[in-house]
Order: C-alpha cells, then sequence, then structure tokens
C-alpha cells in the first residue's frame, strides 16, 4: 500500500489532490513521513508501512536546487550538518527557508530550533548571498569550495588606500542566537505554507473534538443512516460542476472527515444558496439526506455551515 499510494502521489494524476491520498494513507495505517534532506527522493517513496515526502513537494523548490541537492548527496554523501548542506550545495535564500520550515532540516540539526537555523543562515550571509541573474543553483566543485553565483569572479585584490582598510580587523565567527522551538500553530502554518497541504495533523482534529455531542456522524458511518437526514463535518477535497437537462448548474463535491470519503451532490436550489461558501481552505458543517443507489451512499446537501 505505501509503495502504491506513493506512485499515484508521485505521478501526479488521479481525480483526487494529493491532500485526499495523504489523508487516504494515514487511513490506511500508514505513517507519512516529512521531507528530510538525506532521506527524500524527489518522488514520494514507500516501504513496508510509511511513505516518506518527496522533495517535489516543496511548493516554490527551485528545481537546479532539487537537482544540486540530489546530486550533492548522491557524489558526497548523507549531510552531516545544516553548515556543511550549505558549504556543499549551492542554496538560494528562499529555498533554505523552504527546506527549514518543513522541516526537512531536522534531522541535521539535533538539539537545535528551526528558528536558529534562520538565523544561522541569515546571519552568515544568506541574505543575498548565492543570488544570481539566471538563478542558477549549482554544488560546489569540491566539498570545501567556496559558494559564489554562477559566472562570477574571485574577489579582487584591495587597493592600498581604498579596501585594505577592510583587513584592519579579523572576522569574527558568527554566534547564532538562542531561539525557542516555533509553537505548534506555527509549525502547522509552516506546513501549509511550504507543503500546500498539513501532513502531521488533520485539519478537521479540533473541530471534531469541538462537534462532540451534536449528533455529527463520521463519513465511514454514513452507510448506516440510509434515508435519513444527518450532519457531518466535512473538509472541501474536489469536485465537478456539471449542468441539468434544463442547463441549471449543480455539482458533485467530496469532502472528508478523519474517517473517510464522502460524496455530495449540490442540486440546483442548494447549488445556488451555498456555491458561494465553497473553499478548500476551511472546514463546513453539512445537512441532508442519505440517499443509496447501486450500492453507494451519497448526502443530498439541504444545508452549510460554515465553520
Amino acid at each position: 500500500p505505501a509503495e502504491f499510494m506513493a506512485a499515484v502521489i508521485s505521478n501526479q494524476g488521479g481525480y483526487y489532490q494529493t491532500f485526499a491520498y495523504v489523508s487516504e494513507a494515514k487511513r490506511m495505517g500508514i505513517r507519512v513521513l516529512p521531507p528530510d534532506v538525506n532521506q527524500s527522493e524527489r518522488h514520494y517513496t514507500g516501504r513496508g508501512r510509511e511513505m516518506r515526502v518527496g522533495l517535489m513537494q516543496l511548493k516554490g523548490l527551485h528545481a537546479d536546487t532539487l537537482e544540486a541537492l540530489l546530486a550533492e548527496r548522491t557524489r558526497g554523501g548523507a549531510f552531516a550538518s545544516f553548515a556543511e548542506l550549505r558549504r556543499r550545495v549551492f542554496v538560494l535564500p528562499s529555498d533554505a527557508e523552504l527546506l527549514v520550515k518543513s522541516g526537512a532540516c531536522d534531522s541535521i540539526a539535533p538539539g537545535r530550533t528551526r528558528a536558529e537555523l534562520l538565523w544561522e543562515h541569515y546571519l552568515e550571509g544568506g541574505v543575498g548571498e548565492g543570488e544570481n541573474p539566471a538563478g542558477v543553483c549549482k554544488p560546489a566543485r569540491s566539498a570545501g569550495a567556496a559558494q559564489r553565483p554562477e559566472g562570477s569572479s574571485p574577489s579582487p585584490t584591495p587597493q592600498p588606500g581604498r579596501a585594505a582598510t577592510l583587513e584592519l580587523f579579523p572576522s569574527q565567527p558568527v554566534v547564532t542566537p538562542k531561539a525557542p522551538a516555533y509553537d505548534r500553530p506555527t509549525m502547522l502554518r509552516h506546513e501549509v505554507e511550504t507543503l500546500g497541504f498539513l501532513i502531521s495533523a488533520h485539519p478537521l482534529e479540533p473541530y471534531e473534538r469541538a462537534m462532540h455531542g451534536r449528533g455529527v456522524i463520521a463519513a465511514r458511518d454514513l452507510e448506516r443512516h440510509v434515508g435519513r437526514r444527518i450532519t457531518i463535518l466535512g473538509w472541501h477535497v474536489t469536485s465537478k460542476l456539471v449542468h441539468t437537462k434544463h442547463e441549471e448548474p449543480m455539482e458533485f463535491v467530496t469532502f472528508e472527515d478523519t474517517t473517510g470519503l464522502v460524496d455530495a451532490t449540490f442540486f440546483p436550489r442548494a447549488y445556488e444558496r451555498f456555491c458561494h461558501l465553497l473553499t478548500s481552505t476551511r472546514p463546513f458543517l453539512l445537512t441532508g439526506r442519505v440517499e443509496e443507489e447501486y450500492g453507494v451512499s451519497t448526502l443530498n446537501v439541504e444545508h452549510v455551515e460554515r465553520l
């Protein structure tokens, strides 16, 4: 199962968005592991009961950086520290921030917080360093080679009376300030920012706790309520807009909770009332009647409440 789900996501095909496949993998008992600079490949990988997020999932990571990181890891072995990664691979500041915020550098920085890694990157010249007009990111020619933009020249020798004064004071090592770890809400926001969705938690978890005692049923129990009017908590997964024979718009929408998927039908009247509320960034309470056709249970939506 882990290998199959990893292949489906890596192929970027299928009816659902990546988040839905990740959620389904969790429901199948697969442990979803975060991206990692030493363990992740370009694509998703699965083994046993674990699936590792691929570096392809990092939103905005430059292709050249990804290629350079994988090539240098193959050439020189695993990265031992964040400083070594930056020394061996030509990383743009924006890419370094993505790697840190996504948790991809956690394994090479034991005992250090992500905030401290960002301080280190910026204080040691991360801002502006490595930027070049072409945006090219290439690994160093050797593990200890200095990094500079492609096509640039070595620093010129200081001229007497002008730049020589810069050598009067020896450079001091940069001391990275101690910084506390980000709180959980901040780390979850960073997950959405860097990956596009949550992997360490389901976005409905806090809402499900708040729904206790309100008669909300679980998605996995939908078929037990055929013919009844029920309320369910849902997160928008995907949708398909169609038209009736009278050219009235209606929509088939798939929602999910932590237990499974729900196929919901917005007939023209419900679509007209609630279509403007639908978004994939917040949860909904859906009320309607459960219907069954050809052995498949669906929800005929009558009311939508946006939480």
